[in-house]
């Protein structure tokens, strides 16, 4: 990768689905993996089940298909150990994304290089109040994450790893300027910071800048 222009992504009010079947791995070791034994069934889309706080719910149990139904996985995809009857029975979801600029449709874990989005169930507590590092917030209260090669998250507003300021809360190890949606969004040390590093982000594999919207390698 050389550069990728930033792009904007929207949550909508609808999940893909899988029914899942797993171990903890507390209880047994996946012979393949070493953690935990799991296998899932995509079912298709559904609408978003939320709490009446406006949250995602977890319990979905009313809406999944009885234990005995012949889609649940039988046994693990890494090892093919069977599955008893005490391991859990989940209907499994994950939020439909939509770009904006496109029109294509993801969820967060398939979304492109470049992809950026507000974590909100972190940036809705915080409205108000303080922001920064300590907080995970950014300065206009939301809490952005973009895409990176490899299939990184890099969440802006976070701390980073060698944050040199670590009780202080309201600086930014990240300081961010202008907007992803408009093609804006630069990030640098330009303002309340520390002295990590020199505005980049380094993941395995990758190592770059995030300047005027565009995504680029060192």
């Amino acid at each position: 990768m050389s550069e990728v222009k930033i792009s904007w992504w929207e949550p909508t009010d609808r999940e893909r689905q899988w029914l899942r079947r797993y171990t903890s791995s507390d209880q047994h070791k996946c012979a393949a993996t070493g953690g935990y034994c799991n296998a899932m069934f995509e079912l298709g889309e559904a609408d978003v089940l939320y709490t009446k706080d406006g949250y995602i719910a977890g319990d979905r149990d009313n809406r999944k298909p009885a234990d005995g139904d012949h889609r649940w996985p039988k046994a693990c995809n890494a090892c093919g150990r069977p599955f008893g009857d005490d391991d859990p029975h989940q209907l499994f979801g994950k939020q439909i994304y939509i770009c904006e600029a496109t029109g294509e449709r993801s969820t967060l874990d398939k979304v492109p290089v470049g992809g950026c989005w507000d974590a909100w169930w972190i940036s809705e507590r915080r409205r108000e109040g303080p922001t920064g590092s300590g907080y995970m917030v950014g300065p206009d209260h939301r809490s952005l994450v973009v895409k990176l090669p490899g299939n990184h998250d890099w969440h802006i507003d976070s701390r980073a790893s060698n944050c040199t300021k670590p009780d202080e809360r309201e600086h930014s190890c990240w300081v961010r300027h202008g907007r992803p949606e408009d093609g804006t969004l630069h990030v640098d040390k330009n303002g309340n910071t520390c002295a990590a590093g020199a505005g980049s982000i380094a993941v395995p594999g990758f190592h770059g800048f995030l300047h005027h919207g565009v995504l680029r390698d060192c």
